[in-house]
């Protein structure tokens, strides 16, 4: 059982056990939300109420903690987390809470945007598809301020040529 900074209790199965690259970091005396932005990272899934693909990507930003990960970590992560049958809104959540327990970040924020086939399939309009749920612990849950700094490098990173997004 894992659990929440509200001190609820997460018990909806294991989260992740695979072995990754984490490296003990006594972190740089930095101001306090100083970001790391990775992403976006693609992510492929099965729609959980209709059985049809959805895909998009996931930003992923923390303020260093105790631990950090090498960036192809983290595509390991959302790629494990999305395997599979999904509700992208608990996808959200488990690559949140993997992250929030491994690396121990003094704040994380996780964005998750999906195209869902599946709206347009059983007549749904077009231009409802995208879907973005949000996940944020430590300190970016706390404040605002950060959420919406964390938001904006995020939406600044997905706006990269894609060159320069891999």
């Amino acid at each position: 059982m894992l659990r929440h900074d509200n001190e609820s209790a997460h018990t909806g199965g294991t989260l992740l056990q695979f072995p990754i690259g984490r490296v003990t970091v006594t972190p740089p005396v930095t101001r306090e939300s100083e970001f790391e932005i990775v992403g976006p990272i693609p992510f492929q899934a099965l729609c959980g109420d209709h059985l049809l693909p959805f895909d998009g990507v996931v930003h992923i930003g923390y303020v260093r903690g105790r631990n950090q990960l090498h960036l192809s970590e983290f595509n390991r992560v959302v790629d494990a987390c999305s395997g599979g049958i999904q509700a992208q809104q608990w996808m959200t959540t488990r690559i949140a809470l993997w992250l929030h327990n491994e690396i121990a970040p003094r704040g994380l924020g996780v964005l998750v945007e999906g195209d869902y086939g599946c709206a347009t399939a059983f007549g749904g309009a077009a231009v409802s598809r995208l879907t973005t749920t949000m996940a944020f612990y430590g300190s970016l849950r706390r404040s605002a301020e950060e959420q919406r700094e964390f938001l904006a490098l995020a939406r600044k990173n997905s706006e990269r040529p894609e060159s320069l997004a891999r």
